[in-house]
């Protein structure tokens, strides 16, 4: 697949005359671009830029040797929100000394350019990836190690330079055009940016197996909040009306675009999926089978729809009371919630065998988002209005024990009142809520679970405000999002999609993991 830019439809292109070049226009919304190989990407964080810019990476050999490939960038320029660069090539072995370099153009036309590292913010060495920031558009950039470019073996003109810098954690900054939110990185996790090309595999288990530097990751030691904001850019940002989104087993993202279901790539390409009937608008809760279905809820319609690949649609159930949270287990089993109909249930890959989970009162007022955990044989759902996080015990799926509470999230004060939304869960069994704060720009909370599924400590807001509102949490999971492993996703009524690294992978789903 070719690099693509990621911003407001425009695709990046390959020099006709040079094959080692790619260009794309880059403007005030951001974007990204990756190198003709997908060694190099550069994310444009949006607000970077004060005007549309055409960014070029091509391989350059005219630098000093460094560990990977030497690329060259134009225009250089200080940036007002730094970039995100990813440098994607296998690693060495001792990773301790690894960084993303770069030659400021600056000293270069001065005849004192030399390789220097850039503050690294992530380092994976089994998806053999390191990310980095620049507050510029630098002249060249290249993979420094201990062996071969670290920045006393060599400069861009041919000197040597003795000084050797630690990268550092750094504080991101993420600004819209209608609310500025700072973040502090103070966990040095940070999401990568290009994913379509990766040719790692997405770790399972409880710790992951890559290398990283500042808050170690695993189970044991999660990134500390608040965490930073990334904003995943695509064709036709933002989408209309997508409440909610699924990851496939086909390496894409499904949402609804208006009236339209759409699909969109690694790459933020987005093809309209054609349905033999036109869907209910708006629908909700959306997830992925392992029978390579899309289930999801109309919500004015009542019913929990069934699409297939070839596009022709059936109900699964009826009659029901807004269906809202959609959750499908690894054997096809679908768990769902009903908002006014004040009911969590579950029901078979065909729509039959429906069963009451919770229902009404103090079990399942105005129910949201659902999730289950097959290690514990429990399912998590929450409540919109009262922001309570129920537990309900299935080691007999067919005859579920009481529902429990198990925690509150309270209002944060002010215009925020409590809406409890989407609910997704993660390999060390920890819970992750989308509180849609009710139109405000919405927050994400983690709640840290034992092995019994009772909570070790009160819900942590991992994010306090997105830049615009969120309802729903899925983690990236599926073929050609393998750098985004331990990223989640959240999207919302305004359609546009962010992305949090939280440390670590998501529980497995249909979609992969």
């Amino acid at each position: 697949m070719s690099p693509l830019v990621v911003v407001l439809g425009s695709s990046a292109c390959k020099d006709a005359s040079d094959s080692d070049v790619v260009r794309g226009e880059i403007g005030p919304s951001g974007g990204l671009l990756s190198s003709a190989d997908s060694i190099l990407t550069i994310a444009i964080q949006p607000g970077a830029l004060d005007e549309t810019i055409e960014l070029v990476i091509e391989r350059s050999g005219e630098p000093p040797d460094v560990y990977g490939p030497a690329f060259r960038v134009e225009p250089n320029l200080a940036l007002n929100i730094p970039s995100t660069v990813t440098y994607r090539y296998p690693l060495p072995d001792d990773t301790s000394e690894t960084a993303v370099g770069y030659v400021d153009a600056d000293e270069f036309v001065s005849g004192n350019g030399r390789w220097r590292p850039l503050p690294v913010v992530r380092l994976d060495a089994a998806q053999k990836l390191v990310t980095a920031i620049d507050t510029k558009i630098s002249l060249y950039y290249g993979l420094l190690d201990d062996d071969l470019g670290l920045p006393g073996d060599g400069t861009a003109d041919g000197t040597d330079d003795d000084t050797t810098a630690t990268p550092t954690t750094t504080t991101a900054t993420t600004t819209t055009a209608t609310a500025t939110t700072t973040t502090t990185d103070t966990s040095a996790s940070a999401t990568t940016v290009d994913p379509d090309t990766s040719a790692g595999t997405t770790d399972t288990g409880e710790e992951s197996s890559g290398e990283t530097t500042g808050t170690p990751m695993g189970c044991a030691a999660l990134p500390a909040p608040p965490l930073a904001v990334d904003e995943f850019m695509f064709a036709g940002t933002p989408l209309l009306d997508s409440e909610d989104m699924t990851f496939t087993a086909n390496g894409s993202i499904i949402a609804r675009d208006g009236p339209e279901l759409v699909e969109i790539s690694p790459a933020g390409a987005v093809t309209t999926i054609p349905t033999m009937v036109a869907l209910p608008e708006p629908t909700l809760g959306t997830r992925w089978t392992p029978a390579g279905t899309v289930v999801t809820a109309g919500q004015f319609t009542g019913e929990l729809l069934e699409i297939q690949p070839d596009g022709s649609v059936a109900v699964l159930v009826n009659m029901l009371g807004i269906p809202n949270g959609v959750f499908v287990a690894l054997d096809g089993t679908i768990f769902f919630t009903e908002f006014t109909g004040q009911r969590a249930s579950w029901v078979d890959p065909n729509g039959g065998m429906l069963t009451v989970l919770g229902q009404g009162g103090d079990d399942a007022p105005s129910t949201n988002g659902i999730v289950y955990d097959p290690d514990r044989d429990l399912v998590f759902y929450v409540s919109y209005y009262a922001g309570i996080i129920y537990r309900v015990d299935v080691t007999d799926l067919a005859n579920p024990g009481d529902p429990q509470m198990i925690a509150t999230i309270p209002s944060l004060g002010g215009a925020d009142a409590v809406g409890l939304d989407g609910v997704a869960l993660d390999v060390c069994g920890n819970l992750y809520v989308v509180d849609q704060n009710q139109d405000a720009p919405g927050s994400l909370y983690r709640l840290q679970l034992d092995a019994a599924g009772a909570p070790t400590g009160a819900p942590e807001v991992l994010v306090e405000a997105f830049p615009a509102g969120v309802a729903n949490v899925v983690f990236a999971q599926g073929p050609g999002w393998e750098a985004f492993d331990t990223t989640v996703f959240t999207i919302g009524l305004p359609g546009r999609i962010f992305m949090v690294d939280v440390g670590v992978p998501g529980a497995p789903t249909p979609a992969g993991g």
